[in-house]
C-alpha cells in the first residue's frame, strides 16, 4: 500500500521488471520498472520494453546487443542483481565485506 489519505489508499496491482542486460556475463546495464496502481489501466509488456530501451539508448551505444529480462517482483529493483545465463533468473548480487 503506498501512502495513505483517509480511505483512499493506493494499492500496487502490478509491476513489470524490464533487464537489458550483457548476453556474454549477465550483468544488467540498464533497469526499468512500471508499477500500476489499482483501477489503472496495465501497460503492456510490449510498451514496457520499448520504453525501457528507449530510456536505455540515452546512456548506452549498444541497447541492440543487450538481452532482455522480465520479472513481476518488485524485489529485482530494490537491490542489485545479474541474469544467470542458463536459466535467465535475476540473482542477487552480494555485497563484498
Amino acid at each position: 500500500m503506498i501512502g495513505s489519505a483517509g480511505k483512499n489508499h493506493l494499492s500496487v496491482e502490478h509491476v513489470q521488471v524490464v533487464a537489458l542486460y550483457d548476453p556474454k556475463d549477465g550483468r544488467i546495464r540498464h533497469i526499468h520498472s512500471v508499477t500500476t496502481l489499482r483501477g489503472a489501466k496495465q501497460v503492456s509488456q510490449d510498451q514496457v520494453i520499448s520504453e525501457a530501451k528507449g530510456l536505455a539508448s540515452r546512456r548506452h551505444k549498444n541497447v541492440g546487443a543487450l538481452a532482455i529480462a522480465l520479472s513481476n517482483d518488485a524485489e529485482h529493483i530494490s537491490r542489485p542483481h545479474r541474469i544467470d545465463l542458463k536459466t535467465k533468473a535475476f540473482v542477487p548480487i552480494s555485497k563484498s565485506k
